[in-house]
């Protein structure tokens, strides 16, 4: 196996694995996806709202907000309280507010941590209030993972791409220009009598340039034992810690399986 950084851009990591099995790469994918656990609210205990929305909305919409920290917690199923909230599995946060104008915006950075768990970002719109309206609640964080709910998913993006093949026959092909112009990507580009590729990666495989050749000079295809891990993290952990996490979790699941497989009778 050949793995390639190619980097982080715009938010996104991208890693190239080479000469390896598609469903490995879609394990890590989907192991990112719903088993490496985070912080999220798990519970809202609202003290007064005299705004316009229900307190069911209002807690659907902490429960959606990204959290980083709590690298103390553990997961409440683990908990010496049975999951019924302690210091040890849940972190608290609070908000107070009293709307000073029309139209007063409530963000997440109005949440203050009592615990080790805080927004990861402090411009998430919670509600709207208007002059002298009141919010006040108290919220605590638990770690979870996506198999439970999908507010503890900590990508926004996770997907699995196989290396692109573009076949050009210069015998064939004319240089007319309509598959470069046509590309959605704009991958193809004409240079001098030979028509190239100038980004292969960003080939989406949609097969425009394939179809729209009048001599069928262009061939599109793939190689599945090339592919392209993509993740986008919503805050609670970087990029490369997932995939970290991910690896982790991957090895840990196949020393449970050769356990597994050991402790198997022998066959008669």
């Amino acid at each position: 196996m050949d793995v390639e950084i190619l980097g982080t851009t715009e938010g996104q990591l991208r890693v190239i694995i080479r000469n390896v099995e598609p469903a490995f790469v879609n394990a890590i994918r989907r192991i990112v996806m719903a088993e490496i656990p985070i912080p999220a609210i798990e519970k809202v205990y609202i003290a007064e709202n005299t705004g316009v929305l229900y307190d069911e909305i209002i807690a659907h919409r902490l429960g959606l907000v990204p959290l980083k920290g709590g690298e103390a917690l553990i997961h409440p199923s683990e908990c010496d309280c049975d999951g019924k909230g302690c210091s040890k599995c849940e972190s608290i946060l609070t908000l107070e507010v009293e709307a000073t104008e029309d139209h007063f915006l409530v963000y997440s950075g109005r949440l203050k941590a009592e615990g080790s768990v805080f927004p990861c970002n402090n411009e998430i719109p919670i509600v709207e209030l208007n002059q002298g309206q009141r919010l006040t609640l108290e919220a605590h964080a638990r770690l979870g993972t996506a198999k439970e709910h999908a507010k503890w998913q900590p990508v926004s993006v996770a997907t699995v791409k196989y290396e692109p093949i573009v076949k050009i026959d210069m015998k064939s092909c004319d240089l007319c220009g309509l598959c470069v112009e046509e590309c959605p990507k704009k991958i193809l580009a004409a240079n001098g009598k030979n028509l190239i590729v100038t980004s292969l990666w960003d080939c989406t495989l949609c097969k425009v340039c394939e179809s729209i050749c009048p001599k069928g000079a262009v061939n599109i295809s793939y190689n599945a034992n090339n592919s392209m891990l993509m993740l986008e993290s919503t805050g609670s952990m970087p990029n490369e810690e997932l995939v970290l996490a991910a690896c982790d979790i991957v090895s840990n699941k196949c020393s449970m399986l050769r356990n597994a497989l050991k402790e198997l009778p022998e066959a008669p």
